[in-house]
């Protein structure tokens, strides 16, 4: 299954099929609140089993009454509101509440396919939908897709922007689908790849291939961590991992395919990514035991190349302009770059300006860094250049 960047990852979107629990939140205090979803089952795609809320120490009454316990502490002087903060979020078995908002759904209950307002909640270990008399558990473990800012047709006229979350309930796949404001539904979309992807044990050979030469390079156990701009795979003593870390720029990404290849006897996905590294394509491969967290990192790759490239689509830059940002690029601080690009501060004053105003530096003036966007900008030429 490969993937060009900016065409579907291959992993289906999961059909909403299932209904939803109907009501409006009202007071949490009083709320009667009861279970649908997170039950034991096994990942189909992996085998792995599927963690429930009993199975994680509670059934999310413990996060639930830390949201509780936050409103009614909150005219608390007592203590400085740091103080507060750490210990409102925090639940009974010490379970930290890292995402709060209210916002209209779609979960995967058993009643009407309807959309209704409640809170969202979540911590590293599940997601929470809850009204007034219901609520929908999704253990993180269960999560097999998260696709973001595809509106489904049932839906479309209730929701602007949406993620869709693909879980497993028992053996049955049930879809949630949340709605809201773009800033809010992409920002909670970036703690929900963390929370399902951060700290998976991880294989990675990089690189794998420099330009298109094949490197004999070892196998590295190792961790995961995405940042916004890039997946860093960090030294990790307790996988015995002793060398440094190193990280794949997202805005340097060019390509990328996921292949499935016999690993240890086993067959396993293994995601090629094909970047930009100091001015030459390099590959990179990398894999984990589950085809469920492979499936998700291809989608957070793809989602985060199409913001990148959506932000500089209508960008045009010009040549000398272009020279600029690629000098930029290429050089470190102290270096004089108008005299390295034959030009007067005059005249790079009003380059850096132009860049600036595009979102493809930090600062209007020296000393600055390219954004994401930039790095992305100077990658597709030096590619261009390369073939």
């Amino acid at each position: 299954m490969t993937d060009e960047l900016g065409s579907d990852t291959g992993v289906p979107t999961p059909t909403p099929d299932e209904g939803v629990e109907t009501d409006y939140l009202a007071d949490s205090r009083t709320a009667s609140l009861r279970t649908d979803g997170g039950s034991d089952g096994a990942d189909t795609d992996t085998g792995e089993t599927a963690a429930s809320p009993a199975s994680t120490g509670a059934t999310g009454e413990d996060l639930l009454e830390a949201y509780r316990n936050k409103k009614d502490a909150a005219d608390d002087a007592s203590e400085t509101d740091a103080e507060r903060e750490r210990r409102l979020r925090r639940s009974k078995n010490g379970e930290s509440i890292i995402v709060d908002f209210v916002a209209n759904f779609v979960a995967g209950g058993e009643a009407t396919f309807e959309p209704v307002k409640g809170r969202v909640l979540m911590s590293e270990r599940r997601l929470i939908l809850a009204t007034s008399e219901t609520k929908t558990v999704v253990p993180i473990t269960s999560i097999f897709d998260i696709a973001v800012g595809q509106v489904p047709a049932e839906v479309e006229e209730f929701f602007d922007y949406t993620v869709m979350v693909g879980y497993v309930v028992g053996n049955r796949r049930r879809t949630t689908v949340i709605g809201g404001d773009r800033e809010t539904i992409e920002k909670f979309s970036l703690l929900l790849f963390r929370a399902v992807l951060n700290g998976s044990t991880t294989h990675v050979k990089h690189p794998a291939k420099v330009g298109g030469r094949v490197m004999d390079t070892p196998k590295r156990k190792t961790g995961l961590h995405l940042d916004y701009e890039s997946v860093v795979f960090p030294g990790n003593d307790e996988l015995g991992e002793t060398e440094g870390p190193f990280e794949i720029d997202l805005a340097s990404v060019i390509f990328f395919e996921v292949i499935e290849r016999t690993i240890d006897d086993e067959k396993r996905l293994v995601l090629s990514v094909q970047h930009v590294e100091n001015g030459q394509t390099v590959t990179s491969e990398m894999s984990m035991g589950s085809r469920r967290k492979m499936n998700i990192l291809g989608r957070y790759l793809r989602l985060i190349y199409h913001w990148i490239k959506s932000d500089v689509r209508d960008v045009e830059v010009e040549e000398e302009t272009l020279e600029v940002l690629v000098g930029l690029y290429s050089t470190g601080p102290g270096i004089d770059l108008a005299s390295l690009l034959d030009l007067d501060e005059a005249e790079l004053a009003s380059r850096l300006g132009e860049l600036y105003d595009d979102n493809l530096i930090t600062e209007s003036e020296l000393p600055c860094d390219l954004t994401p966007q930039g790095r992305f900008v100077v990658n597709e030429e030096i590619e261009g250049v390369n073939v």
